[in-house]
Order: C-alpha cells, then structure tokens, then sequence
C-alpha cells in the first residue's frame, strides 16, 4: 500500500525576523517615552517627603519655641530648656529656637522621627543643621560630616535663629531629588 504525500506545503507559524524586530522597537520608543515620567515621579516623591520632614522640623521648632517663651530665654543668645520637666537641659536654643547643633539642637527635637530614615549633620560654627533621606547616602540612624549630604543633591538645611526677630529658616535643595 503507498501512501501519497501532499503537493503543497503547510504554513510555519510565528514570526519573521522583521516582525520581532518592529516589536522590539516599539518597545523601546513605549519604554522611552515612559521612563521620563516615571522618573519624574520619583524626584516629586522624595522632594514631597524631604518637604514633609521640613514641615515636622518647623513644627518641632515652634514647639522649642513656645517653651522657651514659657522658660523666659526666648530672647537670649544661647540657652537651654527643658522640655520634659526634669530639671535637666534638653535643647539648646538660639533666640527660643534649636540650635544647629547635630547633638542637642533641632536634632534633639527630631529624635524620634530621625531615628533610622534620615542622616543629617551641621556645620563646624553649629548654625546650619543638614538633612537628607538615609538612602542617598546609602548608610541610616546616625550623623555623618555635611559633604556627602550635600553631594546628594536633595537635602534640606535647617538655619537657626540669627536673631530675636528673625526665626529660624528652612532651605530645600531638591536638585537631586
């Protein structure tokens, strides 16, 4: 018995080389045209949490604030409070708002929200108190000198009262973010 073979010849199914290629490319103009905004999302994020820090900075401060108006040192140079009824000075203050000190300044006041998220330092005069997310610097949970925040490019600067008229400032450097 003989069995006939057909004549013609099936289809291959898949794909031509031209086909995976044009594929290929739309992927990578899809990909291009949405990396940006993705990106661009991510710089607003961290710029909105670095601004969300300063915004429980200032409040920490204005808290200080009210207690060295109760203490009777809001106008003085440099002082200290107590902020827990102790007896003990807890804060330094310049003109009733924490120091720049990385110690016993603004740092002090942000204990516990500084604990393993954010690495800041200060300046040698103790005037400026620097911040940024922990993992820019890609270390947590203690201060480090002020250059490698700065190279960041996405930090804060805390500036202590420079006198009993001016209050004390934030500046954001968002750059980087």
């Amino acid at each position: 018995m003989h069995v006939a073979k057909p004549n013609h010849l099936t289809p291959q199914a898949g794909f031509t080389l031209i086909e995976l290629i044009m594929v290929i490319v739309l992927l990578g103009v899809l990909a291009a045209t949405a990396a940006p905004r993705f990106i661009n999302v991510s710089s607003e994020a961290n710029t909105a949490v670095l601004k969300a820090m300063g915004g429980a900075i200032r409040s920490a401060a204005s808290m200080v604030y009210a207690k060295s108006l109760i203490q009777g040192v809001s106008g003085s140079v440099l002082a200290n409070i107590d902020l827990n009824g102790d007896g003990s000075p807890d804060i330094e203050t310049r003109y009733g708002y924490p120091s720049g000190s990385r110690d016993i300044g603004i740092s002090k006041a942000m204990e516990d929200s500084l604990a393993t998220d954010w690495m800041w330092s200060t300046d040698y005069a103790r005037t400026k108190f620097y911040l940024t997310n922990a993992s820019f610097v890609h270390t947590s949970g203690l201060y480090i000198n002020q250059v490698p925040i700065v190279a960041t490019n996405c930090y804060l600067i805390y500036h202590h009262a420079v006198n009993a008229q001016t209050p004390a400032t934030l500046e954001y450097v968002t750059s980087g973010c």
